[in-house]
């Protein structure tokens, strides 16, 4: 009785012995079951049967690619390159005997930083005391829910400024390249508490620093090449409400691609200009390429053809603001307070002009 035991042990440690022996191994791309003799011949279904990638949750069908036996060992090649941050769990399903698992990882995900801030607007160096937006503009997309975290103004003595801007979600373009960062209107808005308590954000004369960190990181999960630094001083505050009759329009001439200039008597909103002026030809809207200059009191508009003799119209949303979000025809402090959220109207001017 004994003697048998002793024999079942014996065989069971060889058993075991044999099974701990059995390793899957990935070198060169390629999964490997080291330990193992595979027959020379596949099974009746296939060598997936016995050796099986997954990169998906339970369930997931396992990698397509190519088995070999090489040498007595079976060996997988997946048909697609290992991508980044992905982990693949290899499964050998050792006929006779238990199941092994082995989790690889793929690669590292890039590590190199390609994002950095490209444009903070308003772009001038003196900015109204009740300037109600700025506009970030990032070389590539951001991660998002960072902002509160990375982005700070400081004073000229530089300490933190808390409570600058409106708090919650943050407003991204549709690539996540442009973040809309809205001063607390509460404290511009004349009459209102936060205003009288604590005064608008920026004073007239004082000195600033709008300071986004390099940490931040992109899309990817990757910081930014660098951070970013922008010194301006607070200005008068801007309470009067654009008004059409005031700017000026540089007409180009009939056969040449030259811009249509349109000059304002003091900036306005980077963003509002980039979709709330368009051109039209009778009931047909000019395609062409819209851009800023001056501090964005110039907006420029080139034509994808060039200009044809007739009239035209320049179409502007009174939705347009300045920097202070004064409106055509209607300042910003007798706004309603939910109006601090940007939207398009569907009220419209026109400017008539005749290229020759």
């Amino acid at each position: 009785m004994k003697a048998a035991l002793a024999l079942i042990l014996v065989c069971f440690a060889g058993m075991s012995a044999r099974a701990a022996s059995v390793s899957i191994q990935l070198e060169n791309g390629a999964f490997r079951v080291a330990g193992w003799s595979a027959p020379s011949s596949a099974p009746a279904k296939d060598w997936s049967t016995v050796l099986a990638v997954y990169t998906g949750p339970q369930g997931a069908p396992p990698l397509i690619g190519a088995y070999t036996v090489e040498s007595g060992t079976l060996v997988f090649r997946p048909k697609y390159p290992f991508a980044p941050g992905v982990h693949y769990r290899a499964v050998f399903r050792q006929p006779g005997g238990a199941q092994i698992e082995k989790i690889f990882d793929g690669p590292a995900r890039a590590v190199t930083p390609l994002a950095r801030v490209e444009n903070v607007y308003p772009s001038a160096s003196v900015l109204p005391a009740n300037l109600l937006r700025l506009y970030i503009r990032f070389t590539a997309p951001m991660s998002r829910g960072e902002a509160a975290a990375r982005i700070r103004m400081l004073d000229g003595k530089g300490t933190v400024l808390r409570g600058v801007f409106l708090a919650g979600e943050e407003l991204w373009d549709p690539a996540g390249t442009r973040l809309t960062m809205t001063f607390d209107p509460g404290r511009i808005k004349r009459g209102l508490t936060s205003n009288e308590a604590m005064g608008s954000p920026i004073a007239p004369g004082k000195a600033y620093t709008l300071v986004i960190d390099r940490e931040w990181p992109d899309a990817r999960g990757v910081p930014m090449v660098e951070g970013f630094r922008k010194s301006f001083h607070g200005g008068p505050a801007e309470r009067t409400p654009p008004d059409p009759k005031t700017w000026r329009i540089a007409v180009p001439k009939a056969g040449t691609s030259e811009a249509l200039v349109l000059t304002f008597p003091k900036p306005m909103n980077y963003a509002l200009l980039q979709r709330m002026l368009q051109v039209t030809a009778g009931r047909r809207s000019i395609a062409g390429t819209v851009s800023t200059a001056q501090f964005e009191s110039e907006w420029r508009f080139t034509p994808q053809t060039p200009w044809k003799t007739g009239d035209y119209q320049l179409v502007v949303d009174t939705g347009l603001e300045d920097l202070a979000g004064n409106r055509i025809g209607l300042p910003f402090d007798v706004d309603v307070f939910e109006h601090v959220t940007e939207h398009i109207t569907t009220k419209t001017i026109s400017l008539p002009f005749a290229v020759r």
